[in-house]
């Protein structure tokens, strides 16, 4: 099967409404429902995360880092992390890691281009909060939820456009190369990403940050994601923030150092930063 035989393939199924879109893990699933209930604790939903000890590791400590809490102070319970988080953004945290974590490839190439992603997704994410914080000169916790999560959605499109070629190559065993996922990928991922979440039934908002395109509509939380995003795509990796294996470090904004000053810079550059 040739490149372009692949793109017709994948553009007639989303013409034609034939592209498998994505399910939402089942544990967001029940964390959502479970959080809509005006019924429900927070020890409620502290149960229902406390299956999964990855998660409730990494919420307990991002709880204890400087964006949730007061120098000493100590986090020793999921319910304590999650008091302190707060209802909506633990939900939006859980479901962003759920997300980046519940995605694999039999195409080692489409695997690998997954990963990095994966890794881009939480660059924009911490570089989003940072873009917001320089802006603004505050990170208000409502905002902090909902880039956290937007951040992460931006490549959600990628998700169904992998799986189509990753079905592919099983059957035909053609490999494909970079260049041409990339360009698909690029094509098609904006569209892909606003049907996957019209179909999770999430807010407006994350439909729009996914276009990548700002407007007279885009809130000030929104614009730092696109910001943060043609900041870290423009970049080498080699002169982004190391990030660490514990996803909670993702959350949490620059605090100083040249990567800082490398974002302000670009911010200025785009006439939003004085």
């Amino acid at each position: 099967m040739q490149d372009r035989d692949i793109g017709s393939t994948i553009r007639e199924k989303l013409k034609t409404g034939k592209v498998a879109l994505p399910s939402l893990p089942d544990n967001a699933v029940k964390l959502r429902n479970l959080a809509s209930d005006p019924r429900s604790s927070i020890n409620d939903i502290a149960v229902l995360i406390g299956h999964d000890a990855g998660v409730s590791a990494q919420l307990i400590r991002l709880a204890q880092t400087m964006r949730y809490s007061h120098p000493g102070c100590t986090i020793t319970s999921l319910s304590m992390a999650i008091n302190r988080i707060g209802m909506n953004g633990t939900v939006n945290l859980v479901l962003a890691m759920s997300i980046l974590q519940g995605y694999s490839f039999h195409s080692k190439l489409l695997y690998a281009m997954c990963r990095r992603d994966y890794e881009e997704s939480r660059h924009v994410c911490r570089y989003s909060l940072t873009a917001y914080q320089l802006i603004n000169g505050d990170l208000p916790r409502t905002v902090g939820d909902f880039i956290a999560l937007a951040a992460i959605f931006l490549n959600i499109g990628f998700l169904p456009i992998y799986s189509e070629l990753d079905a592919i190559e099983r059957v035909t065993q053609v490999s494909f190369s970079e260049d041409t996922v990339q360009g698909w990928k690029r094509s098609l991922r904006s569209d892909l990403g606003k049907m996957i979440l019209e179909k999770w039934k999430f807010d407006q908002k994350f439909v729009d940050v996914v276009g990548l395109e700002i407007t007279s509509s885009f809130t000030p939380d929104m614009e730092a994601v696109v910001y943060a995003h043609d900041f870290v795509t423009s970049q080498p990796r080699e002169n982004l923030v190391p990030l660490g294996s514990d996803l909670s470090d993702s959350f949490t904004p620059l605090t100083e150092g040249k990567y800082l000053e490398a974002l302000a810079a670009y911010l200025r550059e785009r006439g939003v930063l004085n």
